[in-house]
């Protein structure tokens, strides 16, 4: 089977502070958010995740970052030693940023390729942290947030054109900014989210820098919990301390 291994992917900002060179070091880091419907797993999924090349210390701050998400969705992250989860997520150690496929189109990714990459660029920072949240969305199926049908960006576009020039060019500008009309499901708009990029401030025509966002944010959260409610579990009647008591009364 070909696969295009640039079809779908997805990516995470390096830090804006980097930006204002007009330089990017890699293809750029959606109740509110933007995500594919096609793109969606099935309910109450189990994902399996095979983290690649990563350090201990990588690896658990991996797994702390992507269990971000665990409470809010009614998937299950099951990590596996082995190499052939259906996610696979490498590190790159001299990468900022990030990339991934998006949602179920992971699992037409050959199995010796992985699904996502994450740079840890300056060790296990905060940013690392964010990106790491970030890449997770994508593979949850989420869009980039600033691609949202009514976000209220003025974008200069002069500057974003600039720099991806010989990274991909207008195809990647296009893939990572532009507004996404069809096949998407979407609600009110969020500067706040986690699948929101930092802008620096060359890159907005009101030069107002957006700071990168590091966590989820509470529309982040309800957007997610929207797509997959999370299930209630029914409590187990159980005997309280006052029937124990009463029932061996006497004995």
């Amino acid at each position: 089977m070909t696969v295009n291994l640039n079809a779908h992917l997805t990516a995470h900002t390096p830090n804006p502070s980097l930006l204002d060179s007009a330089e990017v070091a890699a293809p750029s880091r959606p109740k509110r958010g933007v995500a594919t419907t096609s793109a969606l797993w099935p309910q109450q999924s189990v994902i399996k995740i095979s983290l690649l090349g990563m350090t201990p210390e990588q690896e658990e701050f991996t797994k702390t970052n992507i269990n971000k998400w665990a409470p809010h969705v009614n998937l299950t992250f099951e990590f596996t030693d082995d190499s052939d989860g259906d996610i696979r997520i490498a590190a790159d150690n001299d990468l900022s940023g990030g990339h991934s496929y998006l949602g179920i189109r992971s699992l037409n990714v050959p199995a010796y390729k992985p699904t996502t990459v994450i740079g840890f660029q300056g060790g296990l920072n905060a940013y690392n942290a964010g990106t790491i949240q970030h890449e997770f969305g994508h593979v949850l199926g989420l869009q980039h947030e600033h691609q949202h049908e009514h976000n209220n960006l003025d974008i200069n576009w002069s500057v974003v054109n600039k720099a991806y020039i010989g990274k991909g060019g207008a195809k990647e500008v296009k893939h990572n900014f532009k507004p996404l009309v069809s096949n998407v499901v979407s609600s009110e708009y969020d500067r706040k989210s986690i699948m929101h990029y930092g802008f620096a401030s060359s890159w907005l025509n009101d030069g107002k820098a957006i700071k990168d966002n590091n966590e989820l944010s509470e529309g982040d959260i309800n957007f997610v919990r929207s797509l997959y409610p999370p299930v209630v579990k029914k409590k187990t009647a159980t005997s309280s301390w006052w029937d124990y008591r009463h029932l061996h009364r006497g004995a």
